[in-house]
């Protein structure tokens, strides 16, 4: 009988355990979507392009660094609820044994004032972290079709083709012949996109073919917007 209890002990559920590898998975699934936005080419360009990483739009990538963010917290929360007691004996051992480290705490602490406040203030070699970021993000653009006019993918479809100089129904017409569905001209052209499993870049160049010459060049009311 006694070995029957055993066994099920062992096959029961370890809630703790389950928090503590919530954690651990959450804190590697945040740390590489982190290292991943911190590429990523501008919005402007993401969306307009259609860019993916491992399958993923840029969109796609803010939402599970931000979703596993939050799990971290919350698992994080329960661990500290549920361990609490052993926590603070845990916090008052080292208390007592790093009390006699006084060098070395105060070094780190000097340390970690330093990084925040170099952060804050932006100053080598913490400015070039950030600035590394933006060199890789800002090279982007040169690799990827640019839209016409900034945002253009926001617009409803309806409101860019007119843009162009184009009818609507005939613009509709052409895109369905090269296997573009429009199901809803108000939508945003990236929505229309992202139905066809396409970018707003690719749409427009479809368009180009018959889009009236002086409409090739950038709409400079729409530019800043």
């Amino acid at each position: 009988m006694s070995k029957d209890i055993a066994d099920r002990k062992e096959k029961s559920f370890h809630f703790r355990a389950f928090i503590v590898l919530t954690i651990f998975w959450s804190l590697i699934i945040d740390a590489f979507s982190g290292l991943v936005l911190y590429t990523v080419p501008p919005g402007r360009v993401a969306d307009w392009a259609h860019w993916t990483f491992l399958g993923l739009t840029k969109g796609e990538w803010e939402t599970i660094h931000t979703i596993f963010s939050y799990v971290f917290l919350i698992s994080v929360c329960i661990h500290l609820y549920y361990n609490w007691h052993s926590i603070q004996h845990y916090i008052k051992g080292k208390i007592r044994k790093y009390s006699r480290s006084r060098i070395e705490l105060f070094v780190s602490l000097v340390m970690v004032i330093v990084i925040l406040v170099g952060t804050l203030i932006s100053i080598p070699p913490f400015r070039s972290v950030m600035d590394l970021g933006s060199l890789i993000k800002d090279a982007w653009p040169a690799n990827k079709d640019q839209p016409f006019l900034a945002r253009a993918e926001k617009l409803s479809f309806n409101r860019f083709v007119r843009e162009l100089g184009l009818n609507s129904k005939e613009a509709v017409q052409f895109l369905e012949k090269k296997g573009i569905r429009i199901d809803d001209t108000n939508q945003s052209l990236k929505q229309t996109a992202d139905l066809n499993k396409t970018s707003p870049s690719r749409i427009y160049q479809l368009l180009k073919e018959i889009i009236p010459p002086e409409k090739h060049i950038p709409v400079p009311h729409l530019l800043h917007k």
